[in-house]
């Protein structure tokens, strides 16, 4: 190999590295924003809720019911927002909790979960509409928000929420 080769070759391996370390940090900085939200006030993402989605169909839960359905205290939390069917048979719901330190999302979605799993032992005979939607639910956090949304469509609630914050 002469020398002219050569150096081409190495101009060339200098060039492959620096595209490879900027796709690099292009990924680490998607990675990176994916997991941050802005500081927003749950009235606001409330609003948006009500504006862009038919949230209004199911009822504003209190910090009780909070405790009494998905075993979660609203006082350990910086913000929550807790909507649910008013119908007996529906399991349509839309709970959205910021928390005050982001090691506290792992716990809120470990009872998610388990609200979700007690759900579905309990419609599973005779609700497979309700089942379907269970299975169907969205559970996902970005920053020190946890959404959890249970619907025909959860995607809508989950979609407003990301815009939003």
């Amino acid at each position: 190999m002469n020398s002219k080769s050569r150096r081409d070759v190495i101009r060339y391996g200098r060039i492959l590295k620096c595209a490879l370390l900027v796709v690099l940090f292009a990924f680490l900085a998607i990675v990176y924003s994916r997991e941050n939200a802005k500081d927003v006030s749950m009235d606001k993402i409330e609003a948006q809720l009500i504006k862009k989605t038919n949230i209004e169909k199911l009822q504003k839960q209190k910090p009780r019911d909070l405790v009494q359905f998905i075993g979660l205290d609203a006082n350990n939390y910086e913000a929550v927002l807790y909507y649910k069917s008013k119908e007996a048979l529906s399991v349509d719901e839309v709970l959205v909790i910021k928390v005050k330190n982001k090691s506290d999302v792992k716990a809120v979605k470990d009872a998610v979960e388990k609200r979700i799993t007690s759900q579905i032992e309990a419609f599973d005979n005779y609700g497979p509409e309700q089942v379907k939607e269970l299975k169907n639910a969205i559970v996902t956090s970005r920053g020190k928000y946890v959404f959890y949304g249970v619907a025909k469509d959860p995607d809508k609630y989950e979609e407003v929420l990301l815009s939003v914050i």
